[in-house]
């Protein structure tokens, strides 16, 4: 039985301000419907438009085109799935699906083409590179060196964006009851976009009131398209009100600093490259003069060098009293620049005066090889463009140091294109002011030993002062001619360029040592007598070039020239002037104690670890097939244990023992309990320092495992504050705890996800043993205190006494 139709709605008229009106209902449209074809259009160009728009704030730290490409993309599949789970009716896990489905089909061409098949046919290698983008892009596109380069899966971040900005608006268009919210989701998008930016925008002021002003009409317009009035008076009226708000902004604007830059994200996390996350170069400079890295292992073997070329591994310009490091970092000073992702120079063809190739064999670590002022630098894997290794590249432009993140790989070989600056004579270097202009960090500690020694030598050979040139080449021969050369392994001389081994270098009437004291002495007196110069490490091509070994590992220093700019100055006496010392000395040749063998013990305990390691490998792949045959019997026995187990009785033990030593009353237990957090906290990522170690031990023992941590600075900090005069402030407690947050949170980047896990439920860094031994210490005591009480009963009396204890404990 049909039933009859309803009659056709009448007109509705209304009365408003600007006069009557006429609303008309649309008879065309049920609930759900589309709405006509032309207004899905408009509504689709302008959500394009507008999601461009409010997107703009990434090309500020995106370098390239490619991320435009990326958002239009975006936004046009997003609103295509919108429209599409309209039109067919889709609900929403089928929508979501679709989108997804969408994404794996272009997200390959758009975001990482250079792992497709021709630039667009999606692999198995682009697929998987979308799946794990998902979650690694935002955290890349915030920690690597503005501007982000194109490559790697940086790019799925404004491709993400556009989609979910595209799709999200185009439901609320047109299969919710509130379209307006289409616009909020447009500004969710220029939030989003402006916080992965950089702290520099360029029109942003006029993009944002263009936008509000598109998006107000177009909105307004759209909810009242069925009502006939006088559009003209409702759009004047609407770019009015946009045009009052934009005055008031650009004057609050003009009111505020000019200087400012804004908030991003990025400026949250922690940086790309800090160097002094990385322990020293300079510090592991006698390594290379000991076997296997001295003669045996090729670091890298060089092509286009000649014999005798620097290779700068390094530029170190600040001094703790400890190390020479290198600065670069985000407090650093401007003079000694900043780490910023190198960028090849367009005109490195015509302007580069040396073109060779490092080949990295055995050398592991973050800083590159690299000669003179260095325009480009590309590495290859296996002859093509290595372009994930070129997206870590970063270089600091003032020192011409380059660092790699994440550390170089081994066959990995830079094509460098670099000027190598024309050497001076010894004539024209004695004529060169030094440049003043250039500010390096201020030395903290300078031996007075050294001073005493360098103002002896200047009577000595008659110095008749001088600045620049002629007082690098008065401290550079002196160090020549009144030392003597050890690399300290035939000797006991020490290693190493602290406060106190310069010292020792300058007190005793004969210095001995290697590049590395020469060249941190002479930096560190320079600096003292105001000369601009800093310590640079690196290699010497031997003769005939080919391939570079430790033995040719070298330090010297550089001093900046009015002119010349940093001319290289080597302090370091030859290494055939050793120091000769009386056959008769009755402690030159003893040596009762060379029972130890300097690489014995090292061998069996290098082979127990890979024993170790290929035991645990069988255990792991046993315990997973025992796992998959037993799986569907104990899940539901697994769930009931995992909510019963006492592991989360660890996890609150933790928590409270750090919430303990963080509020500790005593400033002093505050910090020092703040080393304790990281050391229990390595401890259950599988460190164990030997029992009874110090705080550098134990830090010494995690920097083997952790190298990129201060773990050592930590130490020191610990035992300065701990040891030192007075008590610790509330403000240096704070900070230290926050340097501690720092470490671990570097210490888990560093560690596999599922070593994380475990560590978090280990038992290692909780004392359960002394735990028992206490709780059975007092069981037993009150056993015997009980057993006492009753021996003095009678047996009867103690029968009724142990009943009325029981009676008494049941009732209870």
């Amino acid at each position: 039985m049909s039933h009859p139709s309803a009659p056709p709605a009448p007109p509705v008229r209304s009365a408003s301000r600007s006069g009557p009106v006429l609303i008309v209902p649309d008879r065309r449209r049920g609930r759900g419907a589309l709405p006509p074809w032309w207004l899905v259009l408009v509504d689709a160009a302008l959500v394009v438009g507008l999601g461009v728009l409010c997107a703009w704030p990434l090309g500020q730290a995106w370098a390239g085109q490619r991320w435009l490409v990326a958002v239009v993309v975006g936004l046009v599949l997003g609103v295509a799935v919108a429209w599409a789970g309209a039109r067919w009716r889709l609900g929403p896990w089928l929508t979501a699906l679709a989108a997804a489905a969408g994404y794996l089909a272009v997200g390959s061409a758009v975001a990482v083409p250079d792992r497709t098949r021709n630039g667009f046919v999606p692999t198995a290698d682009s697929l998987h590179d979308l799946v794990v983008g998902l979650v690694q892009s935002w955290r890349e596109s915030l920690t690597l060196p503005v501007p982000v380069a194109e490559t790697g899966v940086v790019l799925i971040v404004p491709l993400v964006t556009g989609l979910a900005g595209g799709l999200a608006a185009g439901v609320l268009l047109w299969r919710s009851r509130w379209p307006g919210l289409a616009g909020v989701v447009l500004a969710l998008v220029l939030v989003l976009s402006s916080a992965f930016g950089d702290i520099t925008a360029q029109a942003a002021l006029t993009r944002g009131l263009a936008g509000a002003a598109v998006a107000l009409v177009w909105l307004r317009w759209r909810s009242l398209r069925q009502v006939r009035a006088r559009w003209g008076r409702r759009v004047l009226a609407t770019l009015v009100v946009v045009g009052v708000a934009g005055g008031a902004a650009t004057g609050l604007g003009a009111l505020a600093d000019p200087e400012a830059n804004r908030v991003v994200l990025r400026d949250h996390v922690d940086p790309p490259f800090d160097p002094h996350d990385y322990p020293s170069p300079l510090a592991k400079f006698r390594a290379y003069k000991k076997e296997p890295l001295r003669t045996e292992e090729s670091l890298f073997s060089v092509d286009g060098l000649e014999s005798g070329t620097l290779v700068r591994l390094a530029v170190m310009d600040t001094y703790d009293g400890i190390v020479w490091n290198v600065s670069g970092g985000p407090d650093a000073v401007h003079d000694s620049g900043t780490f910023r992702r190198m960028r090849n120079d367009p005109d490195a063809a015509a302007r580069a005066t040396v073109r060779a190739e490092i080949t990295v064999t055995g050398y592991t670590g973050v800083w590159v090889p690299s000669v003179g002022e260095t325009l480009s630098m590309t590495p290859l894997k296996d002859g093509r463009t290595d372009g994930a290794a070129a997206a870590e590249l970063v270089i600091n432009r003032e020192t011409g140091t380059v660092a790699q993140i994440g550390g170089v790989e081994s066959g990995t070989t830079f094509e460098v294109e670099a000027i190598e600056p024309a050497p001076l004579v010894e004539e024209e270097i004695a004529v060169l002011a030094a440049d003043h202009a250039v500010s390096l960090p201020t030395p903290a500690i300078v031996p007075e030993e050294l001073v005493e020694r360098v103002k002896r030598w200047q009577a000595e050979d008659g110095f008749a002062g001088g600045d620049g040139g002629p007082l690098a080449q008065f401290l550079r021969d002196a160090f020549r001619e009144h030392g003597f050369y050890s690399d300290g392994i035939d000797d006991d001389v020490p290693a190493g360029h602290g406060a106190s081994r310069l010292a020792e270098l300058a007190k005793t009437p004969t210095p001995v040592g290697d590049a590395e004291q020469y060249a941190a002495a002479m930096a560190l007196i320079g600096q003292r007598m105001g000369l601009p110069i800093r310590v640079v490490m690196g290699f010497k091509v031997p003769p005939g070039g080919g391939d570079v070994r430790g033995e040719n590992i070298s330090a010297w220093t550089e001093v900046k020239l009015d002119g010349a700019g940093w001319v290289p100055f080597d302090p370091t006496p030859p290494e055939d002037k050793k120091l000769r010392r009386p056959n008769d000395d009755p402690n030159e040749d003893p040596q009762p104690q060379v029972l130890q063998p300097p690489r014995v013990p090292g061998e069996p305990k290098e082979a127990s670890d890979n024993l170790q390691q290929g035991d645990g490998k069988r255990k792991e792949l046993d315990v997973l097939a025992v796992l998959g045959t037993i799986l569907g019997i104990a899940f539901d026995v697994a769930k009931v244990a995992l909510l019963l187990s006492p592991l989360w009785g660890v996890l609150l033990f933790k928590f409270l023992r750090r919430r303990r030593r963080r509020r500790a009353g005593d400033t002093t237990q505050r910090l020092t309990g703040a080393w304790r957090e990281l050391a229990d906290r390595t401890r259950d990522l599988g460190v164990r320092p030997a029992p009874g170690s110090t705080r550098r031990e134990s830090a010494y023992a995690v920097a083997e495992r952790y190298d990129a941590v201060p773990v050592v600075t930590l130490a020191h900090t610990a035992d300065r504050h701990v040891y030192g005069d007075g008590e610790p402030t509330p403000e240096e407690a704070r900070a230290y705890w926050s340097d501690v947050d720092t470490a671990l949170r570097r210490i888990r980047k560093a560690t596999p996800w599922w070593r994380r896990i475990v560590a978090r439920f280990s038992l290692a860094s909780v004392p359960w043993r002394a735990g028992l031994a206490r709780i059975r210490g007092s069981v037993a005591r009150r056993a015997r205190g009980l057993g006492r009480r009753l021996a003095g009963l009678g047996p009867v009396r103690r029968l009724r006494a142990a009943g009325r204890r029981l009676t008494g404990r049941l009732r209870r």
